[in-house]
């Protein structure tokens, strides 16, 4: 009951204020328009009743969703990273490995140097007709 009729007072004094800058200061209009309207903002965004139970309970809920979403991130964190971890581990043996195979190749002899390069040059049917005897 009293809000309420704090709000009438609040309105009709607003309304008083207009009239007198409209009557007695005819270039204040725009500023009392401007006035008008931030009171109109103001009390249509609830500025005189405010309820901080809604905004505590948005603020929770959201700092809930967030919770959730941050434990979400991590884990998905730490799925990448493990895939990122073995695609590593399986670059650092396919590395070692072609170093093993580079080395081997090194210590062979030149003929078998010649018969590697006769067969990298090989054409696939040149190679299954290989393969088959």
């Amino acid at each position: 009951m009293m809000n309420k009729t704090l709000k009438t007072i609040l309105i009709v004094a607003v309304i008083l204020g207009v009239a007198v800058l409209l009557i007695f200061r005819s270039d204040l209009i725009g500023q009392a328009f401007a006035a008008l309207a931030g009171g109109f903002a103001a009390f249509k965004a609830k500025l005189f009743n405010s309820s901080k139970i809604n905004v505590e309970e948005e603020i929770s809920t959201i700092e809930t969703e967030h919770a959730a979403k941050r434990k979400n991130w991590a884990l998905m964190k730490e799925e990448y990273d493990s895939k990122f971890n073995a695609l590593k581990a399986r670059m650092d043996y396919l590395d070692y490995k072609s170093a093993t195979i580079a080395k081997q190749i090194s210590s062979l002899d030149t003929a078998q140097k010649e018969a590697l390069k006769k067969n990298s040059n090989l054409s696939d049917d040149d190679l299954l007709d290989w393969l088959k005897n």
